[in-house]
């Protein structure tokens, strides 16, 4: 493997593989659906510094929207002085115009993790990437509540 993929398998994918085995053994009944809300919960409780920053400015954004909307009909014809007064705009206001993107660099290499977690990770042979003080939980119960399998499609989803 690549030193990217090394990075990403260990950084990522490993960790939360760990972390939604741990809840599904410790949290009580044994629900794999529990477990998974769980780890949602604590990987939106990690974000949340990030995402309120990215509310901020989009909040921001929105309160500046009809001066951005001025500009644009203002100098509709001339694109530079456009861009310039945009700018200033928005150095005026304290924004940043990539800010509104970190949010989703960090949380795309997360979400992709998961996502293979979900697609791959919950096989047999895959508990190999358990560390060594997480125990093989056996056989997963794939209900959620009892009732719906999270195994197979269904009408719910």
């Amino acid at each position: 493997m690549n030193l990217f993929t090394t990075a990403f398998h260990s950084l990522l994918y490993q960790p939360l593989f760990n972390v939604l085995i741990l809840l599904y053994q410790y949290l009580p009944g044994n629900d794999f659906g529990i477990a998974v809300i769980a780890l949602t919960f604590l990987i939106r409780l990690i974000l949340y510094p990030v995402m309120s920053q990215s509310i901020k400015y989009q909040k921001t954004l929105n309160e500046i929207q009809p001066k951005l909307q001025e500009i644009q009909r203002k100098h509709k014809d001339d694109q530079e002085q456009q861009a310039k007064e945009v700018m200033s705009l928005y150095k005026e206001n304290k924004i940043n115009p990539f800010s509104v993107f970190l949010p989703l660099l960090v949380q795309l290499p997360l979400l992709i993790a998961l996502f293979q977690v979900f697609r791959s990770g919950l096989q047999v042979d895959s508990m190999n990437n358990l560390y060594g003080f997480i125990s093989h939980p056996g056989n997963i119960n794939y209900l959620f509540l009892g009732l719906v399998s999270l195994a197979e499609p269904n009408l719910v989803v």
